[in-house]
């Protein structure tokens, strides 16, 4: 039970937090939807050299979240965000400047690694350090918040389009992060970071105070098993999200919807994760942390069940927009929690960024394998696809829900 003095303060930090990932993941990870087109345009690359640039920077997050985690379980979140943001500013300033082919792929490793330390994964391990028992709610208001980034930015940058080229928009974004960003991390997590006497370190706490949410839900020697198993349900839900965030709209076409019930049912996703992370923050604390971690991987599958076994319509692409919505939306809080309860507080941010590098190296390579199974198979082959890798975040997941109930 959090005081009752340190509610306002709570908010304040995450308000702020949440304000800064909205930027953040705003600015380095959905903007060149947008100006992509515009690099296209003027540079005269390919397509496919373009948006690579994204698969550099998601495989150089991978191998720098273990590193940003251990540096905040060391140091606090305060000094690693700020830093990654401020990367993330110089990232985006190389971008706008790079007239050649190497340049802008190493604006995309520069922003990748600023990604390892600025975005979910460092907000989660730094609230971990200061929210105590509310880790959980707070963790699913920072991704409520923040899930509005590509509503806020889309239109932003749309509208900022008309009067400036990508390059532009390039230096605007990176003064948002620098100047707007960096004060908000640290009006968050300034102070923030717990005492070390404030951290849980024995297992058999949790005989003394069952309830206690930093003690560990896994004994340490079952550590390895339950970090396997749950890299497993990330990259796989991983895998799925990155390759349906490029291919929605081209898979509902393929299965003959028309464009515009595809774009009405691809706008539904958004709202979806939102709707589900405002149910969870309401009602999610009825759940324990694993339990609410077997809802998305039921939920995704289950979403392409949906165009296997209904005949192609508006009303499927409809219903599959927001199974699959809610399904992402609650994959992201228990991305945070599921450690934090299994694991405890104790390195809660090297395990975060250990059991998230694989999804996030597979998530690179997603859009371009179901890109290619999609036309060259067709879509029913796709689905089954993905379904089966949906399927093996359930199977992990539920492997994990046995583990964590016979080390209880």
């Amino acid at each position: 039970m959090i005081p009752d003095w340190l509610i306002p303060r709570l908010r304040i930090r995450l308000s702020a937090l949440g304000f800064a990932q909205i930027i953040n993941w705003g600015v380095l990870y959905y903007t060149l939807a947008l100006i992509g087109p515009h690099i296209v345009s003027e540079t005269g690359w390919s397509d496919a050299f373009v948006y690579s640039g994204f698969a550099v920077a998601t495989l150089v997050t991978g191998l720098f979240s273990p590193l940003s985690g251990s540096c905040i379980d060391r140091m606090g979140g305060l000094p690693v965000m700020v830093s990654g943001t401020v990367i993330g500013a110089l990232g985006m300033l190389l971008l706008g400047v790079a007239s050649d082919g190497v340049t802008y792929m190493l604006a995309w490793a520069v922003i990748g690694a600023s990604m390892s330390a600025c975005l979910y994964d460092s907000a989660f391990a730094s609230i971990a350090q200061f929210a105590g028992a509310a880790t959980r709610q707070s963790i699913s208001l920072i991704t409520l918040i923040a899930g509005f980034a590509s509503t806020v930015i889309w239109p932003a940058t749309s509208a900022l389009l008309q009067f400036v080229d990508w390059r532009g928009i390039c230096l605007i974004d990176a003064g948002l992060i620098l100047f707007i960003s960096v004060p908000l991390i640290i009006i968050a997590l300034k102070g923030a970071r717990k005492k070390p006497d404030a951290v849980m370190h024995s297992d058999d706490q949790r005989t003394a105070n069952p309830q206690a949410l930093l003690a560990p839900l896994i004994l340490r020697e079952s550590f390895a098993s339950a970090m396997v198993l749950f890299s497993i349900v990330l990259a796989a839900l991983g895998f799925v999200a990155n390759a349906l965030s490029v291919h929605v709209i081209t898979l509902f076409q393929t299965l003959h919807i028309d464009l515009a019930s595809a774009i009405v049912a691809g706008s539904l996703i958004g709202p979806a994760q939102v709707g589900a992370r405002v149910i969870e923050l309401a009602y999610g604390r009825r759940l324990s942390a694993v339990g609410l971690g077997m809802i998305p991987v039921i939920l995704m599958p289950l979403a392409f069940v949906i165009p296997l076994v209904m005949t192609a319509g508006p009303m499927v692409a409809i219903g599959f927009g927001i199974v699959y919505g809610a399904a992402n939306g609650l994959a992201t809080i228990a991305r945070g929690v599921v450690p934090y309860a299994l694991f405890g507080s104790d390195g809660y941010g090297r395990r975060l960024g250990l059991v998230a590098a694989p999804a996030l190296m597979v998530k690179a390579a997603a859009p371009a394998l179901f890109g290619a199974i999609l036309a060259g198979f067709g879509p029913s082959s796709a689905i089954l696809f993905v379904l089966g890798v949906s399927l093996l975040a359930t199977f992990a997941m539920a492997a994990l829900f046995r583990l964590s109930k016979r080390n209880a």
